[in-house]
């Protein structure tokens, strides 16, 4: 008989007045299951696994035996030099292909820097024209308060003692 994960989770039985705990049943038909499923799933994945190696097998071609004739060696030997050289040329092909991305990577964020750089550069000159505005509105504003505070010394200097003055009683 074979039961699943499925089957234990349906499972319903029968109730009783001196049976065990219902709540305790379901808690541990759940466990069970869960622990049926694990191995099922476990199962299901080594046999793919199996099935995978059987194929890789198959496909490998049969080794060669060492007390074959010379030519078969030879043969042998030949296929692993052109099965090495077309990895070397392939690695070789690759390699270039990661270089030559690499360069145009580069080439790319050199330009962006560039770009960056060209947008500082915007940036320092927009300050130094607003730095270069704020300085004359500042001096033109201190200007105008050093006019106003010669302008109020000199009538403060008129009303001072020794100068033109005249009191409140109309005396001197």
């Amino acid at each position: 008989m074979t039961v699943s994960k499925i089957d234990l989770l349906n499972k319903k039985f029968n109730r009783c007045i001196r049976g065990y705990s219902p709540d305790e049943v379901d808690l541990y038909l759940h466990d069970v299951a869960e622990a049926l499923g694990q191995m099922a799933d476990e199962n299901r994945r080594l046999a793919e696994r199996l099935s995978q190696c059987d194929r890789s097998l198959a496909a490998r071609p049969p080794e060669p035996d060492t007390n074959a004739n010379p030519a078969a060696l030879r043969e042998a030997l030949a296929a692993g030099r052109r099965i090495v050289d077309e990895s070397t040329g392939k690695a070789r092909q690759d390699a270039q292909r990661i270089l030559e991305e690499a360069r145009a990577e580069g080439a790319r964020l050199v330009a962006d820097a560039n770009l960056l750089k060209a947008r500082v550069y915007e940036d320092i000159a927009d300050l130094r024209a607003q730095k270069e505005a704020m300085a004359q509105e500042l001096r033109r504003l201190l200007e105008g308060h050093f006019r106003l505070l010669e302008s109020a010394e000199a009538s403060t200097d008129a009303r001072r003692p020794g100068g033109e003055f005249t009191f409140a009683d109309g005396g001197e």
